[in-house]
Order: C-alpha cells, then structure tokens, then sequence
C-alpha cells in the first residue's frame, strides 16, 4: 500500500483524496491535509461515507498544516511515497524540493509556469531523485495528453489548437461562470504571459488577446488565450520536428460569450491584474488578491457544471493536408453517495491516473515527466480514465456490478 500526502483540501484537493481511496482498490492510504478546518471535515465525510459503499480497505488521516510553514511541511512529507501538491500556486514553492530531498514522488496540478519551471529545475540540476511530475490536471495535464495523441499522427503541423473550459450549466450571472475552481488559480492564468507558437516561433503573449468564437453541437462559446495550459506540448512537438516555420500551436480558455470582457474590464482597465500594489491612503491593495475576494465574494459556487474539450489539428498526415479533432463533455456526477461537480472529478482524475501509472511502472520512475509522456490509451485503461470516457460507469466498475 502506497501511502500519499495530499497537500491541500480545497475544491479538489479533498476530491483527489477521496477519489484515490474510491477508485484505487485498496493500493493507497491517504493523508489528507490542508489548514481549513471546515475543509478537513467535509473531506473526513466524504472518506468516511466511502467504507460503506466500497468493497476494499479506506485507510486515511486528515491533519491540520499551515502551507507557509516549510518546517512542518517537511515533517509531514517525510514517510510517504508520493504528494500531490494541491495548494495554491503561491504557496507551492518549497514543495517540490523538500519532497526531492526526502524521497517522496512529486505530482501537482498546477497551472502557473513559474512553479513548474522550478520543479523542472531540480531534473536539470542533474539532482533527482524522485519522480517530479507537475501540471498533471486537466488543462495543463489531460489535455496534453490527448493533444499530443492526435498530433502524432501528423508528420508536419499547421496549426493545433487546444481549448478547454469548465462552465455551469446553467449561467445565470454577468459573467455567464461560477467558482468550481481555485479562484486564485484563474486570477493568475488571465494575468500571466501565455507561451504560444506563432508562425513557427514560441513566443509569449498576453493573457485575454487571442479572441475567438466558435459553436459546435448547440453551443456558442468564446476562447482567449490564458497561461499554463499547453504545458511543455510545444517543446515536445518541435524536439519532434513536426513543426515548420508557418507552425500555430496555442490553448485557449473556453467560455460562455460576454466573459472575457468583463474580466479584461476587472483586471486591465480596473488594474486588479497587478500582481503586488502599494496600498492606497485608505490601506486598501488593489490587486490580484483584492480581485480573488471580489470574486469568491460576488460568484456562487456550482454542482451542475460541464467541462469542455476541443482540440484541433491540421496538418500533413499520411501524405495529405487533413484535419482531425477531438471533443468530450464532461457533465457533473453522482458517485459514492455525492454530486462531484466536472472540473473535480476530472482534475482530481487526471493527477490520479498519473499517480497509478506511475506506481505501475508505466511511467518514468524519476526525473522530469512531461504529460505527453502518457500515452492516452494508457491514461484510459486505468480506472481514472473512465471520468472523461465514461464517468457513469465509474462507480459500477469499482464495485464490479459494470
């Protein structure tokens, strides 16, 4: 039994820990923990409700730790096998290396580039020592993943578009969204640079530019470019000489129409996109922090949400120009006794399946993995899979009535 630390119980976090205790037939004790008591016991809930509904072992903890004291991260790092680094991008720092020094097998799901490139670092020091595996959720992680599936099958590309977006299902409010992910984690893609391939150079662009609308099936959305989510695909796809000098590689947010104005109005005219400002003579910051409290304040939280994926590839494959895409709809759940809402279910899915590939010795067992390093078909022959293939099923498959 493998023993995991995950480090944060937020919106997600509480659902890799449940979803690894639900899914992974016994082979994982989980400790769960994060400094919000509230969140630690409706996390113990969720865990306990599991070992009536599953046929295997449910073994678990929670704790309370404060993520800016490194001490006591360190401490409770050290006996595990493997952390899955749920915290806010701002408090990750420190992670990463403290789990490379004690042996400890490193996965996150961030999108901040800043983050992954330190993690990427301790790989190319030459130090490794464990697996370091960041970026591993849904957009960065299972995107790429599916991304890269399609464009190996092209011996040169045109253009390769990635978009993905989690969106209610029913948008009532100006902003046409609501918070089923880390606040802070949005704030911060729609402020930083976003690395982009444009007629065949990698360059960076700004968040929100790259507008775009498109429909398929009943819907109309519109998508922007924001940071993070194409991971290291670029690097890969050029280290692969698959792009030319005319290559457009980019990802792009998805949603609802009338969003991305409003957001550019907060954080551009607004200026609540800086990332430090000096207070003002009331003692007010106006800044990203600020903009986070707006929102967590304002914006309701969902269960009847959708994520949304679509990926398009043009280019020369087997010997002619073609186009070949990729679309899922992923709808919120009813699984072991509770709504998960999409964007958890699949996040939380995407860091767990990279977890069991990896105890299963289908991954690289140390150093930098990169999520196109996962071959999609892999990725779905695990049991995570099912949550992006066919989530109904999920829960059948566990208790083998499927």
């Amino acid at each position: 039994m493998k023993k995991v630390l995950v480090l944060g119980g937020g919106k997600v976090g509480k659902s890799v820990g449940e979803m690894l205790l639900a899914l992974g037939r016994g082979e994982y004790r989980v400790t769960l923990a994060d400094r919000d008591e509230t969140n630690l016991a409706q996390a113990e809930g969720n865990f306990k409700r599991l070992t009536s509904r599953v046929p295997h072992a449910v073994e678990y903890t929670t704790c309370t730790v404060d993520a800016t004291d490194h001490a006591a991260v360190r401490d409770l790092l050290k006996g595990h096998d493997y952390v899955i680094c749920m915290l806010p991008f701002d408090l990750v720092a420190g992670v990463a290396e403290a789990a490379n020094e004690l042996g400890v097998h490193y996965f996150d799901v961030t999108e901040d580039v800043e983050t992954t490139e330190r993690v990427r670092a301790i790989a190319e020091s030459g130090n490794a020592k464990v697996a370091l595996a960041p970026q591993c959720g849904l957009a960065p992680g299972y995107v790429a993943i599916a991304a890269y599936e399609i464009a190996r099958q092209f011996s040169r590309i045109d253009m390769l578009k990635l978009r993905v977006g989690a969106l209610p299902q029913y948008p009532t409010n100006a902003l046409r969204y609501n918070t089923s992910w880390s606040t802070t984690g949005v704030i911060n893609e729609y402020c930083e640079p976003c690395k982009v391939m444009l007629d065949g150079k990698q360059v960076q662009v700004p968040a929100l530019e790259g507008y775009e609308t498109f429909s398929f099936g009943k819907g109309f959305y519109e998508a922007f470019y924001t940071s993070g989510g194409v991971g290291s695909l670029i690097d890969t796809l050029v280290a692969e000489n698959k792009t030319t000098d005319e290559t457009k590689i980019a990802y792009k947010t998805i949603r609802y129409p009338g969003h991305r104005d409003l957001m550019k109005f907060l954080l551009e005219d607004l200026r609540l996109g800086v990332e430090h400002a000096e207070p003002g003579p009331d003692g007010i910051r106006f800044d990203r922090r600020l903009a986070v409290n707006l929102i967590d304040h304002g914006i309701s939280r969902t269960q009847q949400d959708v994520v949304v994926i679509f990926i398009n590839c043009v280019g020369l494959k087997d010997g002619f120009r073609q186009q070949v895409n990729f679309h899922r709809s992923v709808r919120a759940t009813e699984m072991f006794g509770r709504i998960w809402p999409a964007i958890e279910y699949t996040t939380a899915a995407g860091v767990c399946a990279m977890v069991e590939l990896h105890r299963l010795g289908k991954l690289p067992q140390t150093g930098f993995i990169r999520q196109e390093q996962c071959p999609l078909a892999e990725f779905n022959n695990t049991v995570f899979g099912l949550a992006y293939e066919a989530p109904e099923k999920i829960e059948q498959t566990v208790l083998g009535t499927g």
